[in-house]
């Protein structure tokens, strides 16, 4: 019952946008005339399921859809409050933040000690971790096999992060840190055979295997990597907006809302291992 009212809830959603869409731009130049209050989300919207540019007509919030713009319409409907999305690299998110170009992230951005310096972090809504992916034929099986190897990473993501201060501290040398803008290149180098393997979150890794399941393969070095969890960015002055956003996230987490979008859109996207 829980899951059909959900699906109920979403699909109401998405086909209130889609018609919004019809006579209004998308993207951060979509004014509103509701009178209540805008907020501008910050993204970057190359990292399915979480965000992406969907077909015409089927954006959820301008022509954005995916797991954290559904996850951000659905408390901005809470709220009271309209969005409008600042599509961007993710290097840059957090310093358009702190210059106030945005007022929240929203990019399935892991939650570290080093960026809680320059933003406040919501309560945690989604974990994951790292999953590499080589191409089937590859012998490789762990960060260690990748020794002189291309590796492929989205610039200034955890995997990046990850991948560097491994090398930095002499656990593996790579060849190359292939550091791309968005991680469909990186996967697009792989297949063509220009990097050796690319560094992804989970789910991101599993829909680029389940869109090259001849191709591509993916694993897990639990030695190399641990667990992460994903949290909205806010700048650090804006405690109030913080709280407000908190409140009807942990409900919705409560509800297994998140749990919930994630299953529909990696059953949409066919995304499904």
């Amino acid at each position: 019952m829980k899951k059909f009212i959900l699906l109920a809830v979403l699909a109401l959603a998405l086909l209130s946008f889609a018609a919004c869409n019809n006579d209004t731009e998308s993207g951060a130049d979509s004014g509103t005339d509701s009178g209540r209050r805008t907020l501008v989300m910050g993204t970057s919207a190359g990292f399915l399921p979480f965000e992406f540019i969907a077909d015409e007509g089927q954006g959820v919030i301008g022509q954005y859809a995916g797991i954290d713009v559904s996850l951000v319409y659905r408390i901005a409907q809470e709220l009271d409050v309209d969005v409008v999305i600042q599509n961007q690299e993710f290097v840059g998110l957090i310093a358009a933040l702190q210059s106030r170009e945005i007022d929240f992230i929203a990019a399935g951005m892991t939650i570290r000690p080093d960026r809680a310096e320059n933003v406040n972090f919501s309560i945690p809504y989604f974990t994951t971790g790292q999953f590499v992916v080589v191409r089937q034929d590859s012998n490789f099986h762990s960060v260690a096999d990748l020794e002189n190897m291309i590796v492929g990473v989205q610039f200034g993501t955890t995997a990046d992060i990850a991948i560097t201060d491994g090398q930095d501290d002499g656990v593996v040398t790579f060849q190359e840190i292939a550091r791309h803008n968005q991680p469909v290149t990186a996967v697009l180098d792989l297949v063509s055979g220009s990097v050796d393997a690319v560094v992804v979150d989970a789910p991101v890794a599993r829909g680029f295997v389940a869109q090259h399941p001849d191709t591509l393969r993916f694993f897990y070095d639990h030695t190399f990597f641990g667990p992460e969890q994903f949290g909205l960015a806010f700048h650090l002055d804006d405690l109030e907006l913080l709280a407000e956003f908190n409140a009807v996230l942990e409900r919705l987490l409560a509800e297994g809302f998140v749990d919930y979008l994630y299953e529909y859109y990696t059953d949409k996207l066919g995304l499904n291992e």
